[in-house]
């Protein structure tokens, strides 16, 4: 049986938690987005120090990961006492660190990092380590980079840089996001161990058009001029204006052509979601084999989150997310196949 315990903000006690309950308890995450744990538990004579320490600011220790509880609702059904607990990831704690700063010039993510953690909160004992075997992140022409908490600078990071944060505790990793997660045999398949999908298909921001400014010159002149990019798609929606982007850290024409690409919302937002019904090996981050008949989906999918209910034998809803162009085949696939009927 797992073992979870809570430490007080001075880390003078420690206490196991016990008498949880267990069907509420529900472990989340999603990438580059949150990591948290939440439960109930009542209070009773057997877990009266440890229900008494579960307090904001407090720390759950759970799978040998730190969470911090920055969420408590209490209650009393009669006499008895209960709490209902929201902790995140220890490393949500950068947001308390701030890089009064700015800097601006052609920087590399560690460049970048050590220039985050830097900031008059210090390191607040954060470690990083970047892992780009195939030297696919390319350096970022940065303008006036900071101003900022260090959670929201890192999260500027990401997007700038393509790149997926693993945390383990404090220390972060980050990966290229085409380096990171493996291709495994693994199936989720219907009649198999898929209970049921749900696909969220939203054009409400769907664009075929958008335009980019660069650097401007002392001269009021811009280094390059400015550049439209329109999506192929555009022949069969017709033209669909974007909001433009106009980002004075470019002054090469390819790095802003490349962002306009990956900014262009030219494809639905799409969300599938499944629940299994039986465990299924799933890591965060890996592809596996995604096959719904009813909807003649078969397809290499990547893991992008998972909620787990690890003290029942709730199996894990987990969510599943492509690369843009993997999207748009499936949707033109199944969507065709729907018109066609």
């Amino acid at each position: 049986m797992e073992v979870i315990t809570v430490t007080d903000v001075s880390g003078m006690y420690t206490e196991i938690v016990t008498g949880f309950d267990a069907a509420s308890f529900t472990h989340e995450w999603a990438e580059n987005e949150t990591w948290q744990i939440d439960f109930d538990i009542a209070k009773s004579e057997h877990n009266a120090f440890a229900f008494d320490l579960i307090k904001e600011e407090h720390t759950i220790c759970f799978q040998n990961q730190a969470f911090v509880i920055k969420k408590v609702i209490y209650g009393a059904n009669a006499a008895q006492l209960y709490k209902k607990v929201t902790a995140f990831h220890i490393s949500n704690t950068m947001q308390d660190g701030f890089q009064y700063d700015e800097k601006t010039g052609t920087l590399s993510v560690l460049a970048c990092l050590d220039f985050i953690f830097s900031g008059e909160s210090g390191s607040m004992g954060f470690t990083y380590t970047l892992y780009d075997p195939n030297k696919v992140v390319e350096t970022v022409q940065q303008e006036n980079f900071g101003n900022g908490n260090y959670l929201k600078l890192v999260q500027e990071m990401l997007e700038d840089y393509k790149l997926v944060m693993v945390a383990d505790n404090k220390h972060l990793s980050f990966y290229p996001v085409e380096d990171y997660g493996a291709y495994t045999e693994n199936q989720i398949r219907y009649n198999l161990n898929l209970d049921g999908v749900t696909m969220e298909v939203d054009t409400t921001a769907f664009r075929t058009q958008i335009r980019g400014y660069g650097k401007k010159k002392e001269d009021d002149t811009y280094y390059f001029a400015p550049i439209t990019y329109t999506s192929p798609l555009a022949n069969q929606y017709g033209i669909r204006i974007q909001d433009p982007v106009s980002d004075e850290r470019y002054t090469v024409k390819g790095n802003l052509e490349r962002r306009l690409k990956d900014d262009l919302q030219d494809y639905p937002a799409t969300t599938i979601t499944v629940n299994t019904k039986l465990a299924v090996p799933v890591t965060r981050g890996d592809y596996v084999i995604f096959v719904y008949e009813p909807m003649q989906l078969n397809y290499d999918v990547r893991v992008v989150g998972i909620t787990e209910y690890p003290f029942t034998t709730k199996p894990p809803t987990v969510t599943l997310s492509n690369t843009k162009k993997n999207i748009v085949q499936i949707l033109a696939r199944y969507l065709t196949k729907e018109v066609a009927r």
